[in-house]
């Protein structure tokens, strides 16, 4: 990775319906007074020639609604605002269409909505979307790669219905994939894939047999960070387990990096991570990624988060109605460092307190040194008013952020609240281009 030189960044992750409602020029003018320096968009359209000889295409549409991502690119540059534009690598579209090119966990199922990273015509169809958009689209600044990982299901914005499983098991002790291409790319590394899938699928069952007894079984024994320490000596095979799984999320990082520098050097590559709390257990390595990655986004919307972060708390209720929400919440802020209420409620409303911002960014921080760029994703819906948008800001900067990107959430955030942001924002992001 080449070093770069980081003008203060102060994104949005935009929505065009909500855009269009106002116009999308005065909503570029929007931003721009509230001080934004660059959008983040979707890529709608397709150019058939890029996807001619794929083994497996989704639907996709041929013609942009407008304004067309060119027309977006030349609105935005008489704005001096700088245009990025996303792009899923874990192909939820694809894994829809094709459920024979997803995730699989231990278990034989699959994952609804998540692609794997080692199937290839998942890197071919993600390199063809890349190629469409680097070699039509000179206006743009970059490309933000929306999380890269392997999971059975998205993360932060995890869905209701999942099984229950227990903490800490569930994550320690990942699910998937065992693919076949996951378990050849094994072989091929020496990987010991046979004691790993006994391993973990003896765990992935023990995390599912719920109980009172089982969950306070492990309550009871997991006080504090030493714990899995303890817990990991036990079951070597997962250690392995967990840098393979970083190792093939790499790989495709890798592929898609050389792709892009290769048609543009020039072009910005951005990945989305989750926290360094949960990162880990989804395969993503702030220390290994940032060779193949200009900067890290990290995802933590801190308000919105815990509307979603609670769904497999309460699946975990539901399955044993029995334990009092308070010990749950009590197992889950002891394993992850959360702080703030130990209230169900009060979690699933206000979500993270901004406080956890600073922490998160510290961490990644550690991860990756001093010079690596890191931008802090905050969220500016409701529950979320100026204030907590303000205070996400400045811990972000108090913990070494280098920027700063805001989720509308699809068009939800008021206009007080972006102001609140740019304004923060901007005044930070001086301070930090000084440093």
């Amino acid at each position: 990775m080449g070093e770069v030189i980081m003008k203060p960044y102060i994104g949005v992750w935009t929505s065009k319906n909500e855009m269009l409602q106002i116009g999308y020029r005065r909503s570029l003018e929007f931003y721009a007074e509230c001080g934004i320096t660059t959008i983040i968009v979707g890529y709608e359209g397709a150019h058939p020639e890029y996807y001619r000889g794929l083994r497996k295409i989704p639907p996709m549409k041929r013609e942009e609604s407008t304004p067309t991502l060119k027309e977006i690119c030349c609105m935005a540059e008489d704005l001096g605002l700088e245009v990025e534009v996303v792009i899923d690598p874990k192909s939820s579209e694809l894994a829809r269409s094709f459920p024979e090119v997803s995730i699989v966990d231990v278990l034989g199922n699959r994952s609804p909505s998540i692609s794997c990273p080692s199937n290839p015509d998942v890197i071919e169809y993600v390199l063809a979307r890349v190629r469409d958009i680097a070699e039509n689209y000179g206006g743009i600044r970059g490309l933000e790669l929306d999380g890269l990982y392997i999971d059975m299901h998205p993360r932060m914005t995890n869905p209701y219905g999942q099984p229950g499983a227990l903490y800490p098991l569930h994550h320690v002790a990942p699910e998937s994939c065992f693919c076949e291409h996951c378990i050849k790319l094994a072989k091929e590394e020496g990987v010991n894939i046979e004691s790993i899938r006994r391993v973990v699928r003896e765990i992935t069952e023990t995390s599912l047999k719920s109980s009172p007894e089982a969950f306070y079984r492990l309550h009871d024994s997991f006080r504090g960070a030493y714990d899995m320490v303890r817990f990991l000596l036990n079951y070597p095979e997962l250690v392995e387990w967990l840098n393979f799984r970083c190792r093939i999320v790499e790989r495709a990082l890798k592929i898609i990096w050389e792709t892009i520098k290769s048609i543009n050097p020039k072009l910005i590559v951005s990945e989305d991570m989750l926290p360094p709390t949960w990162s880990w257990s989804i395969g993503q390595d702030y220390r290994r990624h940032k060779s193949y990655c200009d900067y890290y986004k990290i995802i933590f919307f801190h308000k919105r988060t815990g509307s979603f972060e609670i769904n497999p708390l309460l699946a975990i209720k539901d399955k044993i109605p029995s334990i009092p929400d308070e010990d749950i919440m009590n197992l889950f802020k002891r394993l992850t460092g959360y702080e703030g209420p130990p209230s169900f409620t009060l979690f699933s409303q206000h979500g993270f307190p901004p406080i956890n911002v600073y922490y998160e960014i510290k961490k990644a921080r550690e991860e990756v040194g001093l010079n690596y760029p890191l931008v802090a994703g905050i969220v500016g819906d409701a529950p979320a008013t100026p204030s907590d948008v303000e205070s996400a800001v400045i811990m972000a900067a108090k913990g070494g952020a280098s920027g700063f990107c805001l989720h509308t959430w699809y068009g939800r955030t008021t206009p007080s609240n972006y102001a609140a942001f740019g304004n923060k924002g901007r005044e930070l992001a001086k301070q930090i281009s000084l440093r």
